[in-house]
Order: C-alpha cells, then structure tokens, then sequence
C-alpha cells in the first residue's frame, strides 16, 4: 500500500512519477484510471507529476498558448496602470502652476516671452498626459476583456462535468460504483462508456474531496444532472454507505469565477 505525496491518504492502486519517484493516488495525479492502464508500460514510466511538469520545458498547446498570451498582455496592463495615481497628481499640479503662471502673466509683463514658453511647455505636457489618460481607459477595458474570456475559457473546460459533494472517502473506493450506485437511485443508466473519466478532487480549506465526472458529451451530463435534481433527498445511505446519513448534492462543475457570481 502507498501513501499520495500530495493528500497523505493510504491506497492500493495510483500513479508514480517517472522523474521524482514519487506516488499520487489517481485523484490527486489529475488521470482516471482508465486513462492510466491506456498510457501502456512504456508511457507510465515517462509519466510526471504535475510538479515535475512545471520544472521540465514543455511545448504550449494552443489553447495554453493563448491564455499565456493573455496572461502576459494582463501583466503588461498591470504595470502600465502603476504610475495612474501619480499621473493624475501629475496633472492636478500642472494645471495649478498653469493658472499661476497665467495670473502671473497679466500683472508682469517683462516676462511676458518666458511666460509665454512655460505656457507652451505646461499645455504640452497636459495634452501628453490627457493622451495618456485615453490610453489607460483603453488598457482598463483591455483588461476586463482579457478576465472576461480567461473566465470563459476555464468555465468552457467544464461543460462535460458534474461534482458531486457529500460522498464520504472511503478505503479502496471504486468512483465508478458510487456513479453507478447515484444512476441507480435517480433512475438514470450511465454505464462506463459514456464516462470519460472520475476523480477525487480537493475542496479548498477543507478536508473533503470532490467527485468530479466528465462525460463524454454534455447531453449525458444534463440527463444526469436533471435525473439526481429529481430526487430531493439523495443521501449516502441511498448509495450504500452505513452510519450517519448526509446529504449527496449533484451539481454543474462551475470555475472558481462562476462560484462568485452565483454567491452574490
């Protein structure tokens, strides 16, 4: 039996990493099961951890591509909007010295020439930084676009799934039966072949895991989604599990983003 080097749950059956040696149980490695006995004998022992992935070079996909291009160009607006407070304090200040040189002006008139320049140069550099004010409106709305389709992007990813809350860890537990044990209740047959792969997933500042599905179109997934709505009071004795009874919630896999709106 091993240890996961990520949550510390003992199980018999996982992953190892070919570069750090280390071993994951199936949830935590991010691969089902299923797509780890297709990897082949070859391919498992080429397999790496998320952590070993980060320090070896990888080649982008393109959608990986496009949301570093994103990333990057957010980046990019973010230190141009740094100096913003600066800007604006920049031309309060211009504005006052252009109005007590104007003032100046009228009751001096031997410096009416250099007067005259400063006016010039103060104008000028107003006319730059109103510019400049335009650029960063443009930069702002850049930016809320860029959060927007990032957002969308990762809620895209999601279609296919469903989460499952409630469902108590268990020892050598087969996430395929606990699918095949909630179809059986609501009603609805969801066999194997239409699941492309389940896993345990941790929720943040919390002990418990997550069941997430991925079906292989979203059809199913609505089917079974609508199908465990039905039953109002699904329960893990519902599902076979013994003791105290709590309540099972099947859901849409929603992205951290979709999670806030939903909570406003």
């Amino acid at each position: 039996m091993n240890t996961c080097a990520l949550c510390n749950v003992q199980f018999n059956d996982g992953v190892q990493c070919g570069s750090c040696k280390k071993h994951l149980d199936f949830g935590c490695a991010n691969i089902s099961e299923l797509g780890w006995r297709k990897l082949g004998a070859t391919r498992m022992a080429q397999w790496k951890c998320l952590a070993c992935k980060t320090l070896s070079p990888a080649v982008p996909t393109s959608d990986q591509a496009s949301l570093e291009t994103i990333l990057s160009e957010i980046r990019d607006m973010k230190r141009q909007l740094i100096n913003l407070p600066t800007l604006i304090d920049d031309i309060k200040v211009i504005k006052e010295e252009l109005s007590d040189l104007k003032s100046t002006c009228e009751g001096t008139s031997g410096k009416l020439v250099e007067f005259d320049l400063r006016i010039a140069e103060v104008e000028n550099k107003v006319s730059v930084i109103e510019k400049m004010q335009e650029t960063i409106n443009d930069l702002q709305t850049d930016l809320s676009r860029a959060k927007f389709e990032i957002a969308s992007f990762d809620q895209r990813s999601r279609l296919n799934n469903i989460e499952i809350k409630g469902v108590p860890i268990k020892k050598d537990e087969n996430l395929f039966s606990i699918i095949d044990a909630i179809g059986q209740k609501v009603n609805y047959s969801c066999p194997k072949t239409l699941i492309n792969y389940v896993s345990r997933v941790p929720i943040y500042n919390s002990n418990e895991k997550l069941i997430v599905v991925g079906f292989l179109n979203r059809y199913v997934k609505e089917d079974f989604i609508a199908a465990a709505r039905a039953v109002k009071d699904l329960s893990t004795s519902d599902i076979g599990f013994q003791g105290t009874s709590r309540r099972v919630f099947v859901n849409d896999h929603l992205s951290a983003e979709h999670k806030k709106l939903l909570s406003k």
